[in-house]
This record gives structure tokens, sequence and C-alpha cells, in this order.
């Protein structure tokens, strides 16, 4: 009888912990998940220490390349903020305990696997992030240096100034970044110290910090839970100064050895919680495929947002619905180029500015990916000037003389007179003569025009106009010898107009630039004034791009009729040669100086000094 009481109590002792195992081991149902929900703030980085002791951090590595990304002297800078989602869950599965912990999935699982294959190699790893930041540094400055030249040439009255000041400025918070890492590193690496790489993770709730906890021993199964095709690591937190979980949550009982789908609450964490519309477009031809990018505002048809794509460009700003971008947005390039402006079906359209390594900056007017070019605003505050020969005197069979006294610019060319509002009515602040040609030709009217500017108060100089049927140091003597060149006039200028068939039967573009130079060097020694190269810019992109040392030494003056600035550096801009001026009959060519007022006068102080 003693037994068979054994026997049946036995059974029912069984029958009640199978019940308790498969009550325990039962999934989640989805309302206790949403009783249990709490939101917790992971922030992660990676430190990199010598000899033990944190000297930098930085937020992720990327193996392809070995690059630190973000890396600083700052822990919170380096910081990665996830914004997640966990549950209340009991510390042990038989005995349920209002003291909670909370489980929750670790969004960066691999950093230790990371940190300990990085430090196996840590030496080169640094040796290559310190090059890349040096050569990064140097692409800058070069950046910056066109950047500087486009500032001071330029205001805010022009379309793209604000953009391109923004850019300067952070480049010149990035340049102080970068000479402080490339410090940093150099340093390391000369003291020959031991280096390491260690995981900082921190967690949060409600701004209460938390600690990862060795709990829920008796549920393995938690510590690693998948979800189709996905594995995720979980991890379980704890603040001991918590006595009790929220009076509104519930403490869900943790399964000992049965896994449990986690498809619905992973998607909850990833997606739900950020109000975010998880995508991954795939569109043929749009060079988006199989990418993540999140749409923040929609706003009709199109969408603020982010993306990068199959090259590793990475763009923000206004897009369509398949991630092309439309409308205005930045682009920032793998190789380091930046575009901000307008996007039309995924191409550079409209107005907007583009920075590159060894390029002008170019601002202004976009048309399917293309540089159209600079619109400049001509207003009363620009300089205006213009360029004269016997062709402003001698009309059919007449002579016509000069009215210095009416001198005032009432046309910039049919085509550009468009431009502008209102009248035009701008003052000739600066006039250049011709004088002599070759070594054969001198103007009869430079002297009197000359004369008549100075005393109108009107800024003059020369020009010659170069020959290819004379050397360069003869023309130079027959120029000095035959125009008078006073020390408050404008620089000397050569005029270079040859052909390319030209060019080729007079001994090729090297006897060119070789006479172009004799020409230069001896006006300037003889004057004191640098000379001005007056040249196409077709001229510029077709023969000076054989000799750069030119246009990096000699102020350049480029003819280009057009409604488009100029794409190079210049001086000045001859913009029509059908420009209309009160006080001279027929047409006349009309110049702009490439700034406005101030800086033309500090360029005539800077030459009146010397």
């Amino acid at each position: 009888m003693r037994k068979k009481s054994v026997v049946i109590g036995l059974g029912l002792l069984t029958c009640i912990v199978f019940y308790l195992l498969c009550y325990l081991n039962r999934s989640w149902t989805e309302e206790e998940v949403e009783h249990a929900k709490v939101d917790v703030t992971q922030r992660t980085c990676f430190a990199l220490l010598a000899e033990g002791k944190e000297v930098a951090y930085f937020s992720n590595f990327v193996p392809e390349d070995s690059s630190f990304v973000c890396l600083t002297t700052s822990c919170d800078s380096a910081m990665v903020c996830t914004e997640g989602v966990g549950v209340w869950v009991n510390s042990s599965s038989f005995f349920p305990s209002a003291y909670g912990c909370i489980m929750a999935l670790d969004e960066r699982a691999d950093m230790e696997e990371q940190a300990k294959l990085m430090t196996t190699v840590l030496d080169s790893i640094v040796v290559k992030n310190l090059n890349r930041m040096q050569q990064q540094r140097q692409r800058d400055v070069s950046v910056m240096d066109e950047i500087d030249y486009y500032l001071c040439h330029h205001s805010i009255f022009d379309n793209e100034y604000i953009g391109v000041a923004n850019v300067a400025y952070q480049l010149k918070v990035d340049g102080d970044y970068l000479e402080g890492m490339i410090h940093l590193l150099k340093e390391i690496l000369s003291e020959g110290r031991k280096l390491q790489v260690k995981v900082v993770k921190e967690y949060t709730l409600n701004s209460t910090p938390l600690h990862v906890t060795s709990s829920l021993v008796w549920a393995p199964s938690l510590r690693c839970m998948k979800t189709g095709s996905e594995c995720f690591r979980m991890i379980t937190l704890r603040n001991d100064a918590l006595t009790s979980i929220p009076d509104s949550c519930l403490a869900l009982s943790t399964p000992l050895f049965i896994d449990t789908d986690f498809s619905d609450l992973v998607y909850e964490w990833k997606v739900k919680l950020h109000g975010l519309n998880y995508h991954s477009p795939s569109v043929e031809g749009s060079g988006l495929t199989s990418l993540e990018f999140y749409r923040f505002i929609q706003s009709d048809t199109l969408f603020e947002g982010a993306s990068v794509d199959t090259a590793c460009n990475m763009y923000r700003g206004r897009m369509t619905e398949d991630g092309s971008p439309q409308g205005y947005g930045v682009m920032r390039y793998a190789n380091g180029d930046y575009y901000e402006g307008e996007w039309h079906h995924g191409t550079r359209h409209g107005h907007g500015f583009y920075l590159a390594n060894g390029q002008t900056v170019k601002a202004g007017e976009w048309a399917e990916g293309r540089f159209l070019g600079e619109k400049m605003s001509y207003t009363d505050n620009r300089v205006y000037g213009i360029d004269i020969s016997r062709y402003q005197h001698e009309i059919g069979r007449r002579n016509y003389p000069i009215n210095w006294k009416q001198l005032r610019v009432t046309s910039l060319g049919p085509r550009n007179s468009k431009l502008v509002d209102g009248p035009i009515d701008f003052p000739v602040s600066f006039v250049y003569i011709k004088s002599t040609q070759g070594t054969t030709i001198k103007s009869a009217y430079y002297p009197q025009d000359a004369h008549d500017a100075r005393r109108n108060g009107i800024l003059c100089g020369a020009y010659h106009f170069f020959s290819l049927h004379a050397s360069g140091k003869e023309q130079a003597k027959y120029f000095l010898e035959n125009t008078e060149i006073l020390s408050s006039d404008m620089p000397p200028v050569l005029d270079v107009e040859p052909t390319d068939e030209a060019i080729e039967q007079t001994g090729g573009e090297e006897r060119l630039f070789a006479d172009m130079r004799d020409w230069l060097a001896i006006v300037e020694r003889a004057t004191g004034k640098r000379p001005i190269l007056y040249i196409s810019q077709m001229f510029v992109k077709t023969h000076l791009l054989h000799a750069p040392d030119l246009c990096q030494t000699y102020p350049v003056w480029i003819a280009r009729y057009n409604v488009y600035r100029p794409d190079v550096r210049l001086l000045f801009w001859q913009l029509c040669c059908d420009g209309r001026v009160s006080g001279i009959r027929g047409s006349v060519d009309i110049n702009i100086f490439n700034g406005y007022k101030e800086q033309f006068d500090e360029y005539i102080s800077n030459l009146l000094k010397k």
C-alpha cells in the first residue's frame, strides 16, 4: 500500500514537473511581449589602447580597407547610439522574481570578434590609417585652396556662395581634426608601444545606467536567437538600484530549453521603434542594389532620406521612392568629391556646386550632369572695363574721337543684357589700349588715348598683340620702345590669339611657350609689373594644359563670349565684343573684374605698393 502511494506520488510529481516545463517553455504571446516591453539605449565603440591605456576611440572598423571610422580622442564622440526595445524577464524560470532583468538585442554582437582580429595586426592597421589621413589632408588642402580663391572673388550676392562658405568652414574643422589624429598616430608608432583594441558598451534605461548581468543562467537558448535566416545575440541587463519593475509592466518567464520564434519581436526592435520604413530597393539602372535607406519625411511623391549606392557614394536629401536623387541634396562621392545642389532623375541638374581635388570650384548651373557655368550677377557693385584699338576710332572711312568724360557702359551685349534687372548704366573703371603688334605695327591712337584716360581718372594699361613671326625677345623690345607705362598704370598685357594651324606651321607649342615666357619675363623686369596673359578659355584647355606654369605664374584674362563665366582662375573676363559704351561709337569689348569693388580696390592698392 505504501509502495503504491509512493508510485502515485512520484507520478503526480512527474506530471507537475512536466506540466511546469511545458508551461515555462511555451512561446510568449503578443500581449505578454507588449506588456513586458521597455526602451533600451545601447552605446558602443572601440577603444585603441597603447600599453593598456586608452588613447583613442573609433565607431567602427571597415575590414576591406582597414579603416577606423570616426577615429577620435573622445569616447563620447565615437559612441554609436542605438535605440532598441527590450523585455522585462524574471531572473529565474522556476521562481518568478519581482527583481526583473531586461533582455535586449545586442545590435553589435560581432564587435568582440572584430577587436580580437584587429589586435593581431594592429600596427599595420594604424600605419594604413595614418597614410590615408595624410593623403586626405593633402587633398583637403588642395580643395581648400580652390575654395579660398572662390570666396575671395565672390560674395553673398552669388547664388552658391553660402553653401561653399559652409563647406569651407567644415573643411577647416576637419583639417584641425586630421592634424591632431596624424600627430597622435605618429606618436604611437614612433614609441613602439604595444597596441590592442577593446570594446566599450554602455546601456541605459530612461537615462539610468545598466550593466550586463550573468542572470538567466537557466536560459542558454536565449543567448542566441534565430529568426528566419538571421541569428541575433541577446544580452541581459540589470540595474541594482531597481527594486521592482514598473507596475504597468509584466515580467516574462524565461524558457529553459525550447527556442521561441522571435521574428515579430526582432522586426519591432529593428523597425517599428524608429518609425521608419525599412526598405531595400533593387532598381534596374538606378545604381541602388540591395541597399538599405530610410525615408524620414514624405512630401507628395518625394522623400527626405539617405542612401548609399553600389559605388559607395553617399547621398542625403530629396529622393524618389526608389532612392534616386530628385530635388535638393548632397552627394559625398567615394573618392572624396562633393556636390550640393539640385538633382533631376539622379543626375546633377539645376543650381549647385561641385568640389574636387585639382579642379576649380564648379558653382553655377548644371544640365544632365554637365557643368554649364556660373552666371554672374551684373550689378553696380561689379567692376567693368573696356579694351580698345583703332576699331573704336575708325568706322568705315570716317574717324571718330572718344568722349572720355561720357564713358558709361550701357550694354553688355544682347545676350548678357537680358540677365540684368533694370537699366544698364555702369561706370568704366579701367581701359586697356592696344599699343603694338609683332615688331612692325604700333597704334597711332595709343599715346593720346592713354593720356586722355589718365586725365579723366580712368585706370589704363597697354596691350601687345603677339605674333608668331617674331621672337618673344624682339616683340618685348618693340613693345617697350613704343609704349609709355607709368607707375600708376595697370600691368601690361600680352594678347595671344593664334590658331592651331598657325601654331603648328611656326614650330609648335614649345616654341610658342618659349617666346611667350621671354616676352613676359622681359617686360616684367623692365616695368616692375607682372604682365597679364590675355587668352581664350579654349586656348587654356587645348594648349596651356601643357604649360601650366604660365597660368600659375601670370594673371589670366579670359575671352569667352557666353553667359557663363569661364571655368578657370582669372583676373578679368571679356564677356562680349558687342557691348555699348556712351562716348564711343560702334561696338566695344566689355570686361569684368573677377570680384567686387572691395577686391578690386585691394588689387589696385597692392599694385601701387610695388
